[in-house]
């Protein structure tokens, strides 16, 4: 084959990501990690958050914008994300778990321009003593035999 049929495969456009100088992972997931350790003290300490800070909590609410630096991290698509603030510690937890495992650095990489997804699974019900069962049935029995009762009485 002669050079000429090789042209199709030269692309000028990868000048940029040849231009760009290399990342390190573990470096560049230092400062989101920061912030979650940080964010996860202020939080666990009672803090309702900073309007500079990375959350705000409002009638049981969290607001949460990830900074890396001076940019916001997009989760899912949006600067600012809301939870229930029962749920914000372990939805950290599980974050720094992700970040630590790499799942972002290819946001990081951008600078936090992405999609990055965080899922955290909903609580299942708690499970309830055999005694604490006994006495729910116990009410609700006397309930019901009450309820009867006021009926036959109307009648």
């Amino acid at each position: 084959m002669a050079l000429k049929d090789y042209l199709g495969i030269i692309d000028n456009g990868l000048k940029h990501l040849f231009d760009r100088k290399a990342v390190d992972p573990a470096k560049a997931r230092r400062p989101l990690i920061r912030g979650i350790d940080r964010t996860l003290a202020q939080f666990k300490a009672g803090s309702t958050g900073t309007p500079t800070g990375w959350y705000r909590i409002r009638n049981g609410v969290v607001a949460l914008t990830v900074k890396v630096g001076s940019d916001t991290f997009d989760i899912n698509g949006v600067t600012t994300n809301h939870m229930r603030a029962d749920r914000f510690e372990e939805f950290l937890a599980a974050m720094r778990a992700a970040v630590d495992a790499g799942e972002f650095d290819a946001e990081l990489d951008r600078k936090g321009d992405g999609d990055a997804e965080v899922h955290i699974a909903k609580p299942k019900a708690a499970a309830i003593s055999p005694e604490a069962a006994k006495a729910r049935g116990i009410k609700a029995a006397a309930s019901r035999k009450a309820n009867r009762e006021k009926r036959t009485t109307a009648s």
